[in-house]
């Protein structure tokens, strides 16, 4: 009875309508701000939550931006990944800013610090957004800094990721409380029907927060070969690696090129995490499949809209006149390189 209370209160907590209801005065008084910017919107992100958590927030700011056509000015300082004096800019530190060099930016701005996307009050951003959109929008501003972009290719090279490559994505820890569950052993069982289907798949590369989910899917005996994302800083028990007391920019680099190694594979098998999800976003043409869904209350973008399009194809692959079950073909008619017949070719970041 105890912990049903506790998880309520974390429900509510959580809510958006809760988070959109204490912030209302600051973020009446941020937009006021901002309008002294005139055709710049500055913002400082010091959040505490996930790399692509906050990236997110970089994502939501770039459609509103893009909506009422200013020049978006973005940092990300402190939390996780930043120093605690804040002097570090660890969102330069990871990506290029390819939309105007940081000079062009006017003189004397004034620059509103945000914590979450309630600050803001932009998470209806994310309502019917289209993934190829929200990759569109973003790549259009960032790409990975040229060593990230170097460090992802001599991986990719030395595990041979590419198109025959299946990625696999299990996120552990705390993560039960915005996502249904799934046990190791059926979720390899869904890995191994995803490889019984497509005989183009030649190996897997895994990535995970949690050591003892690796040690179990290591053990499991594939048919193809199997190699795990370069990891040196891993979870903590049930705290998120981000809370783990690593070093915050080394964290933020393994984070972003774990997701750039995902989004480089054929096919992609994952539980609910912004980091794969993100690979998506990288990646547009990544076929992709859920292997549950985000809890009601954490249906975020861009998992929502995967399993949003996942649910739909499911659902017209289970079509009693064609015979076919949904889970015949788990990635049957998803991207449009499974129309053509062809695995996509690795992007270019």
């Amino acid at each position: 009875m105890f912990k049903n209370v506790i998880e309520l209160a974390r429900q509510v907590r959580r809510s958006e309508d809760f988070k959109n209801a204490l912030n209302t005065p600051a973020r009446l008084s941020l937009h006021a701000r901002q309008r002294f910017n005139r055709d710049h919107f500055a913002i400082e992100i010091r959040a505490s939550s996930g790399f692509f958590s906050v990236m997110q927030i970089v994502l939501c700011i770039l459609l509103y931006c893009d909506e009422k056509r200013l020049t978006p000015v973005i940092s990300a300082r402190g939390g996780s990944y930043g120093d605690a004096q804040g002097k570090i800019d660890w969102l330069a530190e990871c990506f290029e800013n390819l939309a105007a060099a940081p000079h062009t930016a006017r003189a004397g701005l004034r620059t509103s610090v945000v914590r979450d996307l309630g600050d803001l009050g932009f998470r209806r951003y994310e309502a019917g957004l289209g993934l190829e959109r929200a990759s569109a929008v973003f790549l259009s501003n960032y790409r990975p800094t040229g060593s990230i972009r170097e460090e992802v290719e001599r991986i990719r090279e030395r595990l041979d990721i590419g198109a025959s490559t299946l990625g696999v994505h299990f996120r552990g820890t705390d993560k039960k409380f915005e996502a249904h569950t799934i046990e190791w052993s059926a979720f390899c069982r869904m890995v191994e029907t995803t490889l019984a289907h497509d005989h183009r798949l030649t190996n897997i590369f895994v990535s995970s927060d949690e050591q003892a989910f690796l040690d179990f899917f290591l053990k499991w005996g594939f048919a193809v070969p199997v190699s795990v994302a370069p990891a040196a800083l891993l979870s903590s028990g049930e705290k998120p690696v981000h809370f783990s007391g690593h070093s915050g920019l080394a964290i933020a680099r393994e984070a972003l090129v774990a997701s750039l190694l995902l989004a480089h594979c054929g096919q992609l098998i994952k539980t609910p995490s912004y980091l794969s999800a993100w690979s998506k976003v990288f990646n547009p043409s990544l076929r992709v499949r859920l292997a549950v869904p985000p809890r009601e209350n954490a249906f975020w973008f861009p998992d929502s809209q995967i399993w949003t399009e996942q649910t739909r194809r499911d659902n017209d692959l289970a079509n009693p006149e064609t015979g076919i079950a949904a889970f015949d073909s788990p990635f049957a008619g998803t991207g449009a390189a499974a129309n053509a017949g062809t695995l996509p070719r690795p992007i270019d970041l």
